[in-house]
């Protein structure tokens, strides 16, 4: 979805949008958009920055990292940045960034593309570590079952051979 600055009435306006279940492409094969996203927010145009806000909510699933069962996060995320000119960014790239100019990104000048924004706000909601519950036991190694289902009888103490010396050395043996 493109906001068009020309279109805008005294420099503001508002905005809603429900992507389409095709829209967005997350770029992520891990991450699977359960709900698609629904966004609205606020649009004001300043003297050479336009400041956009809102809200973002949407459904995704992604693997645990553990045992790789799907899990299903919700997204209820409030935004708030500000678009700049390349020429306006450009003239402050000498000068170290301040905290408020972290939420600020580039554009053309004439429009915003909003389907950036809900890409990133949706991928920064999906937490790095993930995790189906905080005591997962993943699968086993060597005949892939599910521990969390039921143990199972494999061995696993098999040691990396790179570390075979420190385990002669710790163990007392030469």
């Amino acid at each position: 979805m493109r906001i068009e600055l020309a279109s805008l009435e005294s420099g503001k306006g508002s905005f809603s949008h429900s992507c389409a279940e095709d829209e967005l492409a997350l770029n992520d094969p891990g991450l699977r958009l359960l709900v698609p996203p629904v966004v609205s927010g606020n649009i004001r145009k300043a003297d050479r920055a336009v400041e956009v806000s809102g809200h973002l909510t949407a459904r995704v699933q992604v693997e645990c990292d553990r045992c790789l069962k799907p899990i299903e996060f919700p997204v209820d995320s409030k935004f708030k940045l500000e678009y700049v000119t390349a020429g306006d960014y450009e003239s402050h790239e000498d000068a170290e960034l301040s905290v408020d100019e972290l939420d600020q990104t580039v554009f053309d000048g004439e429009a915003i593309d909003l389907d950036e924004l809900v890409r990133e706000e949706v991928l920064l909601a999906v937490p790095d570590h993930r995790l189906c519950k905080t005591d997962c036991k993943g699968i086993c190694p060597v005949c892939g079952s599910d521990k969390n289902a039921a143990d199972c009888t494999c061995e696993t103490s098999e040691v990396d051979p790179r570390w075979a010396g420190l385990k002669k050395l710790v163990n007392g043996k030469s």
